[in-house]
């Protein structure tokens, strides 16, 4: 049961990671037919990748928090669910205030990366019947 929760952690991890590059790409391409998105390139790959790096480190969090509120008590387990659900709504505020305030990079760009978590749920499917090449789950 173990490896093939970890098997999926690692095929949401990569969902969120190939979706940073379609992403990345699809920015890229727009930036050569629409000239005002080019001189934003650099701020908008930080930020993006700044937000997928956020997504990762949010799925893995995400990944141990059931994992131990699945051992607790359900009235534990819920209360303890709703307080790292709060932890990761500040990593993301968070995230958020300092690339804002120090101007390091777009800050809807990291959104955007952060909204890689999604887009690696869906692509988790895909990537399964691929890895496991059409293998019974």
């Amino acid at each position: 049961m173990e490896s093939k929760i970890n098997e999926k952690l690692s095929e949401i991890l990569t969902g969120i990671i190939l979706s940073g590059v379609m992403i990345q790409i699809l920015f890229f391409a727009a930036s050569y037919f629409y000239r005002p998105f080019w001189s934003s390139r650099v701020s908008f790959s930080v930020g993006l990748w700044i937000g997928v790096a956020v997504a990762a480190a949010l799925s893995i969090h995400m990944y141990r928090s059931i994992d131990r509120a699945l051992e607790m008590e359900p009235d534990a387990g819920e209360r303890y669910m709703r307080r790292v659900y709060l932890i990761r709504i500040i990593v993301i505020v968070a995230m958020a205030a300092v690339i804002w305030y120090t101007k390091i990079a777009s800050v809807m760009a990291a959104f955007l990366g952060v909204f890689c978590i999604i887009f690696g749920g869906w692509l988790q499917p895909l990537l399964h019947k691929i890895v496991s090449r059409g293998e019974d789950c």
